[in-house]
């Protein structure tokens, strides 16, 4: 199985990367902003670079999207599985209009109310996983399965 890991540099790779016992046994790639964090760990990894800052800035929102439909065309992943940011929407748009499953998780740092990529995302992912009772409990698509960190 093909994974595609889409999150924005700093807390959201973190906390994507820590969860590497879940997708490193698969075939996975990366798309994320280049930094020193992304680009140390990552260095052997199959990586493609998002435009930033992705927060309200629409060109670098179309620019993702076409980033979007070139790497889900190239790669072909199964699951599209993200922490947030801004960086992931467009990914999960195309991935929902070409069939591919999505899987988001929400920041720990969020205990009760959805991030704006949360929100925005929520309706297109397949699963939408929460790391706080509270959230699960406003959001019924929200599914609670502890604190992933």
């Amino acid at each position: 199985m093909k994974v595609c890991l889409v999150c924005s540099s700093g807390g959201h790779f973190y906390e994507l990367y820590c969860l590497r016992g879940a997708w490193s046994a698969h075939d996975q790639f990366w798309v994320t902003f280049h930094s020193q964090d992304t680009g140390h760990v990552l260095r052997d990894q199959r990586v493609y670079s998002a435009y930033c800052p992705t927060n309200r800035n629409l060109k670098n929102l179309v620019r993702n999207l076409f980033l979007a439909w070139r790497v889900l065309a190239r790669e072909r992943p199964r699951v599209v599985v993200s922490t947030g940011a801004g960086v992931c929407v467009p990914f999960f748009l195309l991935a929902r209009l070409r069939g591919i499953k999505t899987v988001y998780i929400e920041s720990l740092a969020r205990i009760n109310e959805l991030s704006l990529t949360g929100r925005m995302v929520y309706p297109l992912a397949n699963e939408f996983i929460v790391q706080w009772p509270e959230l699960a409990e406003k959001h019924s698509k929200a599914r609670f399965e502890g604190q992933l960190l």
